[in-house]
């Protein structure tokens, strides 16, 4: 009767603690990024705590990805300055003859003059390729933030899972060992204690496994801020609260104007500008000379004004082969354009359809499944003390309030990837403000 009572009261009381809604015990908790093989920093015995606000204005600082995208902007930008580039001129020098008497000394310039309008198509089709480029910037801003946060939620997911399965660890190996002292006692089965020993190594295996997650997903936040120095930090957020979403008929007319559209426009736009310029360049350019001649006949010299136009002949290249592959390119950036439309609006369709379902789930689950998985578990300890059930009814009720409380961090971290995969979809950017990167300077 004593070791009955023990175990209903270890299981009972441990439920109010263990499995009452976890807001208060994990929300906001610091999440240390220090790599257990580095030693600590003397010098700043409590790491810093970093929100997602921080570590989002870190990642707009640090991460490659759009130091290169910001490198292509300039890079267009100097195609731009470029192809409002006039010709050069050129200086030509001829002789004939180099006899003391007889020889003719010619110098000129020459001047390209381009026909056809050919460097106001350059400049479009540089135009809008700036525009392409720029466009592709903002597309990986939106996508960084997107990873961002999907990393930050998925660490706190992570740790979150950690714990659960930490504690899930203690009670089913404290049950373990009860229902062994049980069965020497020769009240139970000596094969319901093996079983609830299996289930205890069990627990303990997933432990492990969290623990790897944890490190895993503290290192992909670094990797994906490009901020090695929030390794040595805390992250801290509450992954129970969910941000409200615009509706999804507000939501849709946002992807017109969203990067990856704009892009895929632009792309079009330079497409049909490049027909234009392989329809300039079909127009031969004339090149004008205007030079001296200086002549040496007889002892007598002579200077003579030379004047000249070239104008080549279009004889056998007309450029019909680069105009013909412009046309058909222009073609294909057009059906680009219009897939990259249809696939944006079907993403976001799927990613809303994501977030309804996974916020609804999470609040089914923490307003009616696991108040009801928790008092199935004080029942079944009950009904345990009582003789009415076996020690694995116990376990299995305690396996399965853990699965639900793994579901219902599963389904808060599906909600918060929807929600950053919507905002890489409408183009939601970073945060412009770098004041994140002060507070980690020493």
């Amino acid at each position: 009767m004593r070791a009955r009572s023990l175990i209903a009261l270890l299981l009972v009381s441990a439920g109010p603690a263990l499995y009452a809604q976890t807001s208060s015990a994990y929300s906001g908790n610091g999440i240390d990024l220090q790599d257990p093989d580095e030693p600590k920093e003397a010098a700043s015995p409590i790491p810093l705590s970093l929100s997602l606000t921080d570590i989002l204005g870190l990642a707009a600082d640090a991460n490659p990805m759009l130091r290169g995208a910001r490198a292509s902007v300039n890079a267009a930008s100097g195609a731009f300055m470029q192809a409002g580039a006039r010709p050069n001129p050129s200086i030509s020098l001829l002789q004939e003859g180099f006899g003391g008497t007889e020889r003719t000394t010619t110098a000129a310039l020459n001047q390209t003059i381009e026909l056809g309008d050919k460097r106001r198509a350059r400049l479009d089709v540089a135009s809008y390729g700036r525009e392409v480029a720029i466009a592709t910037l903002d597309s990986s801003n939106a996508t960084l933030r997107a990873q961002v946060i999907a990393s930050f939620y998925g660490l706190l997911a992570a740790q979150r899972q950690l714990q659960v399965a930490e504690e899930s660890a203690q009670i089913a190996t404290r049950s373990a060992d009860l229902a062994e002292k049980r069965a020497k006692a020769g009240k139970v089965s000596p094969v319901e204690a093996t079983k609830a020993r299996v289930a205890a190594s069990g627990v303990q295996i997933e432990v492990v496994n969290a623990r790897a997650r944890v490190s895993t997903a503290a290192e992909k936040l670094v990797t994906v801020t490009g901020a090695p120095s929030i390794r040595n930090r805390t992250v801290a957020g509450d992954i129970e609260s969910i941000p409200d979403m615009a509706a999804f008929s507000e939501l849709a007319p946002r992807l017109d104007d969203a990067p990856l559209s704009r892009a895929a426009r632009a792309e079009m736009l330079r497409s049909n500008a490049a027909i234009s310029m392989e329809r300039a360049k079909r127009i031969p350019d004339i090149t004008v000379t205007a030079g001296m001649k200086r002549v040496v006949a007889g002892g007598l010299r002579d200077n003579q004004a030379v004047v000249g136009v070239s104008i080549p002949l279009p004889l056998f290249d007309t450029n019909k082969g680069a105009l013909l592959e412009a046309t058909h390119k222009a073609e294909k950036a057009e059906a680009d354009f219009d897939t990259e439309r249809a696939n944006l609006r079907l993403e976001l369709t799927q990613a809303y359809a994501s977030y309804e379902s996974a916020k609804q789930e999470a609040a089914r689950l923490k307003a009616d499944v696991l108040p009801a998985a928790r008092q199935a578990l004080e029942a079944m300890a009950r009904g345990y003390e009582l003789g009415k059930f076996s020690f694995l009814d116990v376990l299995d009720a305690q396996r399965t309030l853990f699965q639900e409380q793994s579901r219902y961090v599963q389904a808060l971290t599906d909600a918060h990837l929807a929600i950053a995969d919507i905002g890489r979809l409408t183009g939601t950017p970073l945060p412009t403000t770098t004041s994140a990167q002060s507070t980690i300077q020493r």
